[in-house]
């Protein structure tokens, strides 16, 4: 028999080009089903994600555009199956004939045959029922992606009781974040900040319709956008040619004579119109057309803003201004429930007003203020029981009770018409279990994406942000820089309850890449400070412990155990657990390390919370990373389970580093072992603090000193521990392979850091200095021969100025000038031992480079006035003696006929 398998094509008709930015948390879902169903009104950008999933799928696509009234032979014949087939899947009388069902997602395999069938509205009904078909059949039958205009009669019930993913109008819609991102990325320009949340809100965050407000501002870029959005004239042609134009009579008159009601529902539209199918129609216009979006109690309507001006611009032209009053005067009368926002309300109202008071309070770790207790409620509106209940269960989650679930899913039950608690604890559920989850665990991110869209849509613009933040720490691209988009969306808006959540989301982010970093660590510590969070500052400072421990911050152990008093003051045993833990990383004493992982693990199951939980967040946040943020080298430290692996007494006794060395003379140079570092990757205050070092190499230098260097001499806990970070980045930096504990280049001792010389480094200072003295010493002690030996050494040694590249820095100045004295010394005293050695040609030299080093050093001018002198260099000593007048007169002194030998 002939195999009723299509033949296998790279393309029967050319994917169409798409001008959309990607949409991975859609296409994503085609690739776990059998087959897909995108059904939305005109302009929502079905073809469009379906070319993007046709171009990720990585075998054959056939691409088929329905041809109006298609029939099944047809459609059969043109996606490539056998012709002498056709009746074996279409019987005789055209019915369709049974065939095995796919029983899972996962058959046929990723690089199947995909068929994809768009504008399935077009064919006739036998052909949509036989598209629909052949997306349940079993491989090696090829996979199925339809799209589809919302009609009567199409089987969506039957292809999702097959297991079909169907995306739909809502899922289609660009959320407000999702804008913000397509316009500069579409239309070169962003938009204006504010703007985005009534232009989704307006447009119903339809493709075509945001694709037009963006040509409409790029044509006209001296009218605002705010005006641009209010006058709403860029969508109107195209929403009534495509979505109102295309629909029944019967239901075009319909939503005319009620666009005036901002809320429609049976018994509105009833009473405005005196229709008793109100009912019907409204539910043919969501579900059968799509023109209208069902609220989530299932009786409530609505049209986007800009379709319902375009339907008020019919009826001001069908009715005399008497009958339209009377008919204003009606739907007033019969309106009711929740008006929207008006479409020139382009500004966003502050966050921080949005904010409930019990949320504060619990955020605040003030108990005696939670709902139930004091009979407080999240809402005038709300439910107070189920409200009592969310806010009980957040304070308990946040205090590291492992029950905290079961009040928020109590919550939850009661919150059956209270949609700020319902959508409240939704979003807590989500994040209680990605928390307990931990970075190895999955983020349900559709369904953070559903709540994220639904708080928008109800005006919950500050829980609509909360939900964004955590978005990147799904798998989406496109997503993951969510968490700092708010943050600055929230210091933006004045929100700062939603900016110190947006920084511990940057925080999380931070941590589920690998990478936690200290910096983003204190400025959440910081804003939770700020605002009195005391709960949330007691898990900030408990993480940073963890993370400090884990890079070998000096004072470690000492901010894991204030952590951990902070959280047990603040009554967070969950923190405090955590902070425990922080303490026995930090500690290098294995006995100690046990009681102390001993103590966490039992605090917290006196939280009960997981002790399995707490060994996964340990080990997050105690990767090895990059501790400033800067892009430094990871330390390459060793973790097992989360627990500090301290290096062996015997690695501590390991010979330094050979190889190192350090040029601060005439320019800076730093190699170790001949390996040259590319200092972009560090910043610049760390750049300089080594520079300093180098200066003193193998001298300790006071931390007072460093701060007074770089952080004008303030000692406060904050500078203190920003010195810290910078000295642990640039162990990381300079000795990646090391294990905590184990540099040797920049050892610390007591309150002072050294940069370690080994036998054999090279330090160019150091060996100047040490020539200096030697000389210095040999000639006190009458050896002139090995006094002049040294100090040739140490001019050889001097090549310059002190680091010229840090111009006058202050730090610098002291040291350049001091160096460049003793250097001048060095080779004036060089000069008078060759002349007392009755050697003036070397005393002049020595001499000219004093003066090269110091032109106002008077000694080097009589050495070398007195060396030309006697070996009979009259020109040179004339011109000698006009160099000295010429010095002595810039500085106003007159000058003097007697030379007398300054020895």
């Amino acid at each position: 028999m002939t195999s009723l398998l299509p033949a296998q094509q790279r393309t029967t008709f050319r994917i169409p080009a798409s001008e959309t930015m990607s949409r991975g948390r859609l296409t994503e879902q085609f690739t776990r089903c059998p087959s897909g169903l995108v059904v939305a009104p005109p302009g929502f950008g079905k073809t469009a994600l379906l070319a993007q999933a046709a171009r990720a799928h990585p075998g054959p696509v056939t691409w088929y555009q329905a041809r109006p009234g298609a029939d099944p032979r047809e459609l059969l014949t043109t996606l490539g199956y056998p012709p002498d087939t056709s009746a074996e899947l279409v019987g005789a009388s055209g019915a369709i004939q049974q065939m095995p069902r796919r029983r899972d997602a996962g058959g046929g395999g990723t690089a199947g045959r995909l068929i994809v069938i768009d504008d399935m509205h077009l064919l006739s009904p036998a052909a949509q029922a036989l598209a629909v078909r052949l997306g349940q059949l079993a491989p090696p039958h090829p996979l199925v992606l339809i799209g589809t205009r919302p009609a009567t009669g199409l089987p969506v019930t039957s292809m999702e009781a097959s297991s079909a993913t169907v995306v739909n109008a809502d899922a289609l819609r660009f959320r407000s974040w999702e804008v913000e991102q397509l316009f500069p990325l579409l239309h070169g320009t962003a938009l204006r900040p504010g703007i985005a949340v009534p232009l989704v809100r307006a447009t119903g965050g339809r493709a075509a319709v945001l694709r037009l407000f963006g040509r409409a501002v790029a044509a006209d870029p001296g009218t605002g956008q705010e005006q641009i959005l209010t006058d709403g004239s860029f969508g109107r042609e195209y929403l009534e040619r495509e979505v109102l134009t295309p629909l029944p009579g019967r239901l075009r008159r319909f939503l005319t004579e009620t666009c005036l009601l901002n809320r429609l529902t049976a018994d509105a539209c009833h009473a405005l119109t005196g229709r008793a199918d109100s009912a019907e129609m409204l539910y043919s216009l969501a579900h059968e057309h799509g023109v209208l979006r069902a609220a989530p109690d299932g009786r409530t309507y609505v049209a986007e803003p800009l379709l319902r001006a375009c339907l008020r611009a019919r009826l001001t032209q069908a009715l005399t201004d008497v009958e339209l009053a009377r008919l204003r005067g009606l739907a007033g009368a019969g309106a009711g429930g929740q008006q929207d926002l008006p479409s020139s309300a382009v500004r966003r109202r502050p966050g921080t007003a949005d904010w409930a008071d019990p949320l504060r309070a619990v955020l605040a770790g003030t108990p005696d203020v939670f709902p139930g207790r004091s009979g407080g409620r999240v809402t005038a509106a709300g439910s107070g029981s189920s409200a009592a209940f969310l806010v009980q269960g957040v304070a308990a989650a946040l205090s590291g009770d492992g029950t905290a679930g079961d009040t928020v899913r109590r919550a939850l039950a009661e919150a059956t018409e209270d949609a700020l608690v319902a959508l409240s604890g939704q979003l807590v559920r989500v994040v209680l279990a990605v928390l307990a989850g931990g970075p190895a665990g999955p983020v349900p991110y559709p369904e953070l994406q559903r709540i994220a869209y639904d708080a928008e849509r109800l005006d919950l613009l500050w829980l609509s942000r909360a939900a964004r933040c955590l978005l990147g720490l799904g798998p989406h691209s496109e997503d993951a820089g969510q968490p700092a988009v708010v943050l600055d969306e929230c210091v933006r808006l004045g929100d700062a309850e939603g900016a110190a959540l947006a920084a511990s989301a940057v925080c999380l982010r931070s941590v589920w890449r690998g990478r936690p970093a200290i910096g983003e660590l204190e400025e959440a510590v910081r804003r939770f400070r700020a605002l009195g969070w005391g709960t949330l500052e007691a898990w900030g400072r408990a993480a940073l412990a963890v993370v400090e421990a884990a890079h070998d911050l000096p004072d470690a152990e000492q901010r894991a155990a204030q952590a951990e008093a902070f959280a047990r003051s603040a009554g967070v045993p969950g923190a405090r657990a955590l902070a425990i833990g922080a303490m026995a990383v930090a500690t290098p004493d294995a006995a100690n390390r046990a009681e102390l992982q001993e103590a966490a693990w039992s605090t917290a199951r006196s939280a009960r919370l997981p002790v399995s939980g707490l060994r996964s967040w340990l080990t997050a946040l105690a990767s090895p990373a990059d501790p400033a943020g800067d892009g430094a080298a990871a330390t390459g430290r060793t973790r097992s389970g989360g627990h500090h692996t301290t290096a062996s007494p015997r690695s501590h006794e390991a010979p330094p580093v050979p190889g190192l060395t350090v040029r601060c003379l005439g320019g800076f140079e730093f190699t170790l072992a001949g390996r040259a570092h590319d200092w972009a990757k560090l910043r610049p205050r760390a750049q300089a603090l080594l520079r300093l070092l180098a200066v003193r190499a193998g001298q300790a230098v006071h931390r007072d000193h460093l701060l007074i260097a770089f952080w004008d001499g303030v000692a406060t806990p904050s500078t203190l521990h920003n010195l810290q970070v910078t000295i642990s980045s640039l162990r990381s930096f300079l000795e990646p392979e090391r294990p905590r504990g184990g540099s040797r280049l920049i050892a610390r001792q007591g309150d002072s850091y050294r940069l370690v010389l080994a036998p054999g480094d090279v330090s160019d200072v150091a060996a100047f200095e040490r020539a200096v003295r030697d000389g210095r010493r040999s000639r006190a002690q009458k050896r002139p021969e090995e006094a002049a030996d040294a100090f040739r050494t140490a001019l050889e040694h001097y090549a310059g100025e002190l680091l010229p590249g840090d111009g006058q820095a202050e730090w610098v100045v002291a040291d350049r000038e001091r160096l460049r004295r003793e250097a001048a010394g060095a080779a004036v005293a060089l000069a008078e031992i060759r002349l007392g050695q009755n050697r003036p040609v070397e005393a002049a030299d020595a001499a000219e480079r004093c003066l090269e080093i110091d032109g106002h050093r008077d000694a080097a001018w009589r050495v070398l006035i007195q060396a030309c002198d006697a070996a009979g260099l009259a020109a040179d000593s004339a011109r000698a003696r006009s160099g000295y007048s010429a010095m002595l007169a810039s500085l106003g002194i007159p000058p003097s006929g007697v030379l007398p030998h300054p020895m």
